[in-house]
């Protein structure tokens, strides 16, 4: 008998899910083992699923064995892969701010980690130079300042096969000065 476990993989740390392909001849069946995580439907399906457990996800690697069954009067044989997990995008959409409805706008300081781009979205005022700046301003629309709040969504962006993040950033708008001078 022969067993194949397919072609070494990587995987993204938010999106760790793999889908094995094993194959193999002159046996009946395989079955996977050597990770701590799970498979779907089960270890004896070749082209399970493959979930990794955290502590495989932290420690960056796993490699899985898929051995041969009912092999007659053989002796099993097995393959190895070796499935290694790169590091998860991050957002950060900068610390809560408070502002005067009179002086509104806002110098967004956002950062992310392994995304390439960035997407601004959940305000209805306008980002300059556009949304797509880490770092653009935004000018509070009038119901924005009407209502005293408003809360911003930092969502990665060129995330390889790892899934978008977000952070969330609260403005919180307070009123602006009355001045009287008088009758």
């Amino acid at each position: 008998p022969t067993a194949d476990a397919g072609v070494d993989q990587v995987a993204c740390a938010n999106n760790a899910d793999i889908s094995l392909a094993g194959a193999v001849t002159i046996a009946t069946g395989g079955a996977w083992s050597g990770g701590t995580g799970t498979f779907s439907p089960n270890a004896n399906t070749l082209n399970a699923t493959y979930t990794p457990s955290p502590a495989e996800i932290t420690a960056g690697t796993v490699t899985l064995t898929l051995t041969t069954t009912g092999n007659g009067d053989c002796l099993p044989e097995s393959d190895d892969i070796t499935i290694t997990f790169t590091p998860a995008p991050t957002a950060n959409a900068g610390t809560d701010v408070t502002v005067c409805a009179n002086n509104s706008n806002i110098n967004l300081n956002g950062s992310v980690t392994v995304a390439t781009g960035v997407a601004w979205s959940g305000g209805t005022g306008t980002f300059t130079p556009d949304a797509n700046t880490l770092n653009a301003v935004y000018t509070p629309s009038p119901a924005e300042i009407a209502a005293g709040s408003a809360t911003l969504t930092l969502t990665t962006t060129g995330n390889g096969d790892c899934l978008p993040v977000t952070d969330n950033l609260v403005i919180t708008i307070t009123p602006a000065p009355v001045v009287d001078a008088g009758t």
